[in-house]
């Protein structure tokens, strides 16, 4: 994948102004900031405006020349030198911005140097009305170099501290409420997540907002737009499981610009790591806790309250059987990876090819999935698990499925024969190793596709998340690579009768 320098450069500014209220709470020094801020803006205009930023700069060069030698008219050496100038820069500049600033810095030094000779000549006599003309221009190239007025523009569908507390009082009608903290987060792609903490008689306590991006930038498939997620997080939390306590989900907002947004009480505890793994040594008793959610959560009788929500939740799919409801998720990501503007990877095409070739059969009816089992999703608090986070991947499927996601993302780090006999114990069924595997490589598989969407959609222009620059470069083809070992494995168990045919 080619991400365009303008677009890594543009996010980039947009990044650290959002990370600038955290710099100051962490105090690191102001002039550090500013001039990092500074540098930003001078790479930003100078991509942006590439070669033409350049003949324009070259033009007032020019301008300011022309005034400087009607000033210094009466001294022939005044005039000779600054037609010498002239005439340089009349030559067409080269076709390379770093030859092109090259000669732009050779002509302002022989400038400097024609200016020192000309203040030295007594002939001249309107040395203050000089000063005027090149300070005028001076000032403007320079000032001209920071772009500023883009720079305001990107602020336009930020929540601020302010934002945020006048929606709040609009909503509970209560002028005196206020925001006592806020904190956009970073970490996580695509969605936008704040903390923020509220003093009022309605409404008050630690709460999270978490934000769809603006416009249609979201992932449409699953439940990754909130609206989608806010009703499985309400059925999960009111069935009892660890899963945050969501207030509210707002489509309107007409005070807050930009996406629409979950409010959800903070839960408490820190995260548990990545979605590589683990931040830190698990606990043994990680794996029984687990093992129970995850048991208890595939045996829910249908939540058939959910109704249609999704491609993937809807009445018809919870009698499907497993097999048949996993065949249609992996190929409905696929179709949903093809619809999509993507960066063409023949390499996932082929291991979506092999997977819908060898779905496992399994029998027993389909359950709802968290879909995103990970460590990156987990809270802990005194080595206890305290919430399982974002559930916009949920879906009803196979129950091995979400099994082979966790061992995929617990790998190393949790005893799995104790986890299973936690997941047996609390309802769940068996899963052969052959069934394992299939769902790890498909677990890899997904992350895969939907990061190569959202970083596509990095480059090509709707989303500014600098984030997602991390995705094609990073997880991706960690992704893929274990696929493909995990694949390499699974043909190497088959039968040679079952190879050749």
């Amino acid at each position: 994948m080619l991400i365009p320098n303008d677009k890594l450069l543009h996010a980039t500014r947009r990044e650290y102004r959002r990370m600038q209220p955290m710099l100051s709470q962490a105090g690191v020094q102001a002039s550090a900031g500013v001039a990092i801020g500074h540098a930003l803006n001078l790479l930003s205009t100078r991509s942006h405006g590439g070669l033409k930023a350049l003949e324009a700069q070259a033009r007032a060069l020019t301008v300011a020349l022309e005034q400087v030698r009607a000033l210094v008219a009466e001294s022939s050496e005044g005039r000779d030198r600054c037609d010498a100038l002239l005439h340089d820069l009349e030559a067409p500049l080269p076709d390379t911005i770093e030859d092109a600033e090259a000669d732009i810095r050779d002509v302002l030094s022989q400038f400097e140097e024609c200016i020192h000779a000309l203040l030295a000549d007594r002939a001249i006599t309107k040395k203050a009305s000089l000063a005027q003309v090149l300070v005028r221009w001076e000032a403007g190239d320079l000032a001209g170099q920071l772009d500023a007025e883009e720079a305001g523009a990107e602020t336009d569908l930020a929540v601020t501290r302010d934002i945020l507390e006048r929606y709040l009082r609009d909503r509970f009608d209560e002028q005196g409420l206020t925001v006592t903290s806020f904190a956009p987060l970073p970490g996580g792609f695509g969605k936008e997540t704040i903390l923020f903490a509220v003093s009022g008689e309605a409404f008050s306590g630690e709460f999270v907002m978490r934000r769809d991006p603006g416009g249609n930038d979201s992932l449409t498939n699953d439940c990754h737009e909130v609206f989608r997620e806010y009703p499985v997080i309400k059925a999960a939390f009111e069935r009892g499981f660890p899963a945050p306590d969501a207030l509210w989900v707002d489509t309107e907002h007409a005070l807050v610009p930009g996406g629409d947004f979950i409010v959800m009480r903070k839960s408490p505890g820190r995260l548990g790591g990545d979605i590589f793994g683990a931040a830190a040594t698990v606990p043994a008793r990680f794996a029984d806790v687990l093992g129970d959610i995850a048991a208890r959560l595939h045996t829910l009788e249908p939540l058939e309250e959910l109704g249609t929500l999704s491609s993937f939740i809807s009445p018809d799919l919870w009698h499907l059987p497993r097999s048949e409801a996993a065949r249609r998720y992996i190929a409905g990501w696929y179709d949903y990876y093809r619809s999509e503007v993507h960066t063409p990877s023949p390499a996932l095409c082929a291991i979506f090819s092999w997977l819908l070739d060898n779905v496992p059969r399994r029998e027993g009816r389909a359950a709802l999935l968290h879909g995103d089992f990970g460590f990156h999703n987990f809270l802990f608090e005194d080595d206890e698990l305290s919430a399982v986070l974002d559930w916009e991947f949920a879906h009803i499927g196979d129950p091995a499925e979400e099994l082979g996601y966790i061992a995929m993302a617990t790998e190393g780090a949790m005893d799995w024969d104790r986890f299973m006999a936690a997941y047996r114990a609390g309802g769940g069924d068996d899963v052969d190793p052959q069934a394992l595997r299939f769902y790890r490589v498909w677990a890899h598989v997904r992350n895969a596709a939907a990061g190569n969407i959202l970083a596509t959609r990095f480059s090509n222009g709707p989303v500014d998340d600098i984030k997602l620059t991390i995705l094609p470069f990073h997880h991706f083809p960690r992704f893929i690579s274990e696929a493909a070992r995990l694949i390499a494995q699974a043909e190497a168990e088959k039968s040679p009768a079952v190879t050749a045919a």
